[in-house]
């Protein structure tokens, strides 16, 4: 843009300003009077690059609707064409991962799940073998390619660290791979930060005008921070390592207790077994899984109840720390124990006697899908940077 001419680039920054509006109005529709209200360009020149966008498959006409108290014919109504764009989002898991595309708004059209493999060279192969067949079938060209690991992502080497549930991160340069085979920007990023996009992404403008975190308990536990509407990477990007945190003062010489040592599914199934065999009366099977364990708790069984005390407790101790750090106005529960309504209310309940202003505490909507939603947002992002320049650079 910079070598165009003055009034080339007039033009551009004047269609990014229409793309941005017709972005912030969806699921809306706006008419060209609206945009040129929104926008503050005349009438004339909105005009003008409404059709040049409509020509290239950047917008499009949509259903014709009658203001109320109008006479005559009805304004025409524009929007973005979604699948003008699309991007290859994943959620790679340390046992499954989520594979989609996504449209232009975000949208992901379509998703497969599949096994991650034993290391993550053979999972980013699998990735790419069902990306480039989703591609195929949709006979749409990939724009850009955005995947969560598990693990901490540093994007100067381009390398995943600890990612202890998934072996084979060491020495692979994951972004280079991903944009050398689809020949498009690629982005990394862990999975729990993704999670926290996705949570924005769906939260309302008033509810995400606040700095928030979500936590995701599961497998594992991790944290992403939003501040400003921006994810907090922190220094070397190992911001949200909540997991690690030590809830229980070691014996000396001893290894630290952590919250993930405590809160975690698997960590939960085991004290449930303990507490069975020590001779806490339960209705549950040693084996139950999270979600057996978490009802039976909501119900009173002694076994299940001590245990989820023991497992809110060191959560609301965490999460205490927290909000004495970094003060947010609400937290994102997310994972299979985390979303749990009872798991949620007895954090809740911990965490009012440990703070004195507690945050507001939301079960995540998005379930296992929060990820894959998050790497939408992230490669959208980058999208829309290069939107108008694609579009409208290529009449120049």
């Amino acid at each position: 843009m910079a070598e165009a001419s003055g009034t080339a680039v007039l033009r551009l920054l004047s269609g990014q300003r229409i793309a941005d509006a017709l972005f912030a109005a969806h699921p809306g529709r706006m008419s060209r009077a609206d945009i040129a209200r929104a926008t503050g360009l005349s009438k004339p020149t909105v005009s003008a690059l409404m059709a040049d966008m409509e020509s290239v498959g950047l917008v499009r006409m949509a259903e014709a609707s009658a203001r109320s108290g109008s006479i005559g014919r009805p304004a025409s109504l524009y929007e973005l064409v979604p699948s003008a764009r699309h991007c290859v989002v994943a959620d790679m898991g340390a046992t499954r991962m989520l594979i989609g595309l996504a449209d232009l708004l975000g949208n992901v059209v379509t998703e497969v799940e599949l096994e991650t493999g034993p290391d993550a060279h053979t999972a980013l192969e699998r990735l790419v073998t069902a990306a480039s067949s989703m591609l195929a079938e949709s006979g749409r060209p990939c724009h850009a390619v955005c995947v969560g690991v598990p693990g901490i992502y540093r994007p100067e080497q381009d390398q995943v660290e600890q990612a202890l549930n998934l072996p084979g991160f060491d020495g692979l340069e994951v972004g280079a791979y991903l944009s050398e085979r689809f020949g498009v920007p690629a982005f990394v990023e862990n999975d729990v930060n993704l999670a926290a996009l996705g949570e924005l992404a769906r939260l309302s403008d008033e509810e995400a005008g606040g700095d928030f975190a979500a936590v995701f308990a599961g497998t594992g536990i991790g944290l992403g921070l939003v501040v400003g509407g921006e994810l907090y990477r922190g220094g070397t990007g190992s911001a949200g390592e909540l997991g690690s945190l030590a809830v229980a003062v070691p014996q000396r010489d001893a290894t630290p207790v952590t919250l993930e040592d405590v809160a975690s599914a698997p960590s939960i199934r085991k004290r449930l077994g303990r507490a069975i065999e020590d001779g806490r009366p339960s209705t549950l099977d040693p084996g139950a899984d999270i979600a057996e364990i978490l009802a039976a708790a909501g119900r009173g069984d002694t076994a299940a109840t001590m245990v989820l005390s023991e497992v809110a407790g060191a959560m609301a101790f965490a999460v205490s720390h927290l909000c004495l750090i970094a003060d947010p106005t609400r937290i994102v529960f997310g994972g299979p124990v985390g979303a749990d309504l009872v798991f949620i209310d007895a954090v809740r309940d911990g965490l009012s006697s440990l703070v004195t202003t507690a945050p507001e505490l939301i079960a995540s909507s998005l379930g296992d899908r929060a990820t894959l939603i998050g790497a939408a947002s992230m490669s959208l992002r980058h999208v829309r940077e290069s939107l108008i320049t694609e579009f409208l650079g290529e009449q120049q």
